[in-house]
């Protein structure tokens, strides 16, 4: 090869190891890209011609122009929303009311704000304590306040505001809109996008003379007529379309689990009509998240000719639904969010001007939408405003406990009942729960607190208060109980001889019915005796079960080893990671308690089987218990307790019946009552049934008995016996086919 060739090859070589070690570097990362160069349009020109450098020097100054025009547009639009002017305050400033005040004549509510839409990022109450820590549930926690309300940064503040015009705008050539241009501005305007979104920006802190962001303020109450301290912040911005002022107060007062916000509008340059937007509260915490079934719920009360009506939808139906959740036809009571015991609402004053309430998803997982995050939003009527004609709205804002008390002075004691799977509610459950069991309670635990005071205790024990409550409504119930269990003792009597006529009627299913109520009504037995007094009974069970799974004054109450009696009662936590499969972490004592008793119960007082198929229906009721017992695995300790009392209550009920009962058992016997001695009945010479022998007779028996001797040695008689027992037998040959034993010898 020759010299030349060496040269170019190697030149070549080069080249590419230099593009390969380049594209490697650039692939690893470590060299940047190459930047793509820029075409040169004044490559070709010569730039020492006079001609080509004004050229130039023209297109840069137009060039400049049009940034700084760009510029200059921007800054005019953006100096209404943006606001620049306003000096931030810290967030330490825009605080009103205390958590840390514990007294009852102090503040209820801590009330946090946020200035870039001059909205609410939080709510703590200071009556009530944080969730207690499920980690370590045994050990000796700092009580923190409870927060109603948490800030969720990506969205917009609870409260917020967007205000547009109430009318389309219009076209520039016509000064008319034609159909089609209408209704593109009413699709805009439904999605917000013609809107003034005042959420987004930076509101003015409006100080008092003294310059304090937060002002005290007083009220005279209405009752005591004593003078409430309270505190108000205020919040002052200007949209620019349309040109409206529009000003925030929100004032809190001593003593009460609400405050007020009242939004003002002004339009000092011309008369126009708005409408407004407003964003409801989101961010309320799900109670026991871990065992719950109640996560967070949105409700609408509509305001009817008589009360209030109340819907209420779960967060997985709002984020699943295919249509609005809204209220358009009644007037709007109140709206707001809820958990298992708190909630947060907002109630309209005066004339509310509201055209429409519709929920909304704030957030949702794919994987959980039963824990969505969920709240609704308040659109406005047209409100007329002008230079000398501002408008108002107020609103009261609840936040605190689900509790008859707390609600009923803003007229949302209906929040109260338990509104949970009302397609399968039991008639008379809910009002038996909200009037008669929830009261009881608490007075139970009056009661209970004022018998401790006697020891020097200062607080009750609702643990206590349940047992005493399950026994004072089984007490109440006793008739019905005891008659419920006669009855089933009766039929638990009849079980041999219901199993004869099964046996000796089994291909005759019509004739074994016919025998079958024929021997009930011998023996006054009524095979739906038993139902009655259980569907009498059920409403006020169930109003007890739903009055103790919604009342907030068990969440965080102690009973023996148990914390929280809203709370499985978690004996101990599972050494495994992650826990067991169908039990979670903790391991709960109560639900396999529950099911032992009703196990015990079954086998103690069901009655035998005497068919295949019930003996298979008693195994089925045995596995289903055992089911039970996972599937209330999670059940608020309260109604652990609730039930093993009750269980408790009904066994030994049924163990003692035969002591309280005075009917002789001889009832139950086959035989006739008045059948003549000697044959097995009750009289005096008979035996008793099942419960044990007869009831010595007394002196009229006894004289009875020597009457009827004397009548048998009356041959007249003895025929008589004769002739009716000869009737008698024939009878039996005619219905068994068998012979009978005759009565007796003749003499």
């Amino acid at each position: 090869m020759s010299n030349e060739k060496r040269l170019v090859l190697f030149m070549m070589l080069t080249f590419l190891s230099f593009l390969a070690i380049q594209y490697v570097m650039e692939a690893t990362g470590l060299a940047p890209p190459p930047k793509k160069p820029q075409p040169k349009v004044e490559a070709k020109l010569d730039p020492t011609k006079p001609d080509v450098a004004v050229a130039r020097k023209d297109e840069t100054e137009k060039a400049k122009e049009k940034e700084s025009k760009k510029e200059e547009k921007g800054a005019d639009a953006a100096k209404p929303a943006e606001a620049p002017k306003v000096t931030r305050v810290p967030a330490a400033e825009m605080v009103i009311g205390s958590a840390a005040d514990k007294a009852p004549g102090g503040y209820h509510l801590e009330v946090r704000f946020k200035q870039l839409g001059a909205g609410v990022t939080s709510i703590r109450s200071s009556q009530f304590d944080a969730e207690l820590d499920t980690a370590n549930p045994r050990r000796k926690q700092p009580r923190q306040p409870l927060e109603l309300l948490r800030d969720k940064s990506m969205t917009l503040p609870s409260f917020a505001l967007t205000v547009r015009s109430a009318k389309p705008p219009k076209a520039a050539a016509t000064e008319e809109l034609d159909e089609k241009a209408e209704a593109e501005a009413e699709a805009l305007a439904a999605r917000g996008e013609t809107e003034a979104t005042l959420g987004e920006i930076l509101w003015e802190v409006v100080r008092d003379d003294q310059g304090r962001a937060v002002r005290p303020i007083t009220k005279l109450n209405p009752l005591t007529k004593a003078q409430v301290d309270g505190q108000e912040i205020q919040f002052r911005t200007t949209a620019a379309d349309p040109t409206v002022t529009v000003t925030k107060r929100f004032r809190l007062f001593k003593g009460e689990d609400a405050f007020s916000l009242t939004t003002d509008f002004e339009s000092p340059e011309k008369e126009q009509e708005i409408v407004y937007r407003l964003f409801g509260p989101h961010g309320i915490p799900i109670e026991g998240e871990w065992y719950t079934s109640t996560f967070r719920d949105i409700f609408l009360g509509q305001r009817g000719a008589k009360d209030i009506h109340i819907e209420t939808r779960a967060a997985q139906d709002i984020a699943k639904a295919s249509t609005p959740f809204d209220n358009t036809t009644l007037p709007l009571a109140f709206a707001g969010i809820e958990n298992q015991y708190f909630t947060i609402f907002v109630e309209p004053e005066g004339e509310p001007r509201i055209n429409r309430t519709f929920a909304t998803v704030i957030e949702a997982k794919p994987d959980a939408l039963q824990k969505a995050d969920i709240s609704f939003e308040i659109v406005s009527n047209p409100i007329a405003v002008g230079p000398n004609h501002p408008a108002s709205q107020s609103y009261t804002i609840y936040a605190g406990p689900k509790t008859k008390d707390a609600l009923t002075p803003y007229g949302a004691e209906g929040l109260v009942a338990y509104r949970k799977y009302q397609w399968f509610g039991i008639p008379g459950a809910s009002s038996m729960a909200r009037y008669v069991i929830a009261p009881l309670l608490d007075y139970i635990y009056a009661l209970t607190k004022q018998v401790a005071g006697f020891f020097g205790g200062k607080k009750g024990n609702y643990g206590i208060a349940i047992i005493l409550l399950t026994l004072l409504v089984r007490m109440i119930m006793f008739p019905l109980g005891r008659k419920q269990a006669l009855a089933a003792k009766k039929m638990q009597d009849l079980q041999p001889l219901l199993k004869e006529i099964q046996e000796k009627y089994k291909d005759d299913k019509e004739r074994q019915t016919k025998e079958t109520f024929a021997l009930y009504k011998k023996h006054g037995v009524n095979p739906v005796g038993g139902c009655l007094p259980a569907l009498i009974q059920l409403p006020i069970f169930v109003g007890l079960w739903q009055a103790l799974n919604n009342s907030v004054h068990l969440r965080h109450a102690a009973f023996l080893y148990i914390q929280n009696l809203a709370a499985p009662d978690m004996l101990f936590k599972f050494p495994f990671a992650g826990g067991l499969p169908l039990l979670g972490e903790y391991f709960n004592l109560l639900p396999f308690l529950v099911v032992s008793l009703m196990l015990v119960q079954t086998k103690l007082f069901a009655p035998p089987a005497t068919t295949p198929e019930a003996e298979m229906q008693q195994k089925m009721m045995k596995y289903m218990m055992i089911f039970m017992a996972f599937m209330f695995y999670k059940v608020p300790s309260g109604l652990g307790i609730y039930f093993i009392t009750s269980s408790l209550w009904q066994i030994s009920e049924r163990l003692l019946l035969p002591k309280v009962t005075h009917k002789p058992p001889a009832d139950l016997t086959g035989d006739d009552k008045n059948s003549p001695p000697g044959k097995g009945g009750g009289g005096n010479g008979g035996r008793g049934g099942p419960g044990g022998p007869a009831k010595p007779p007394g002196k009229f028996a006894q004289l009875l008995k020597r009457v009827m001797d004397e009548a048998a040695k009356d041959p007249t008689y003895r025929k008589l016996i004769s002739e009716k027992d000869r009737a008698e037998k024939e009878k039996d040959q005619k219905d068994r086919g068998k012979p009978r034993a005759k009565p007796g010898r003749r003499r």
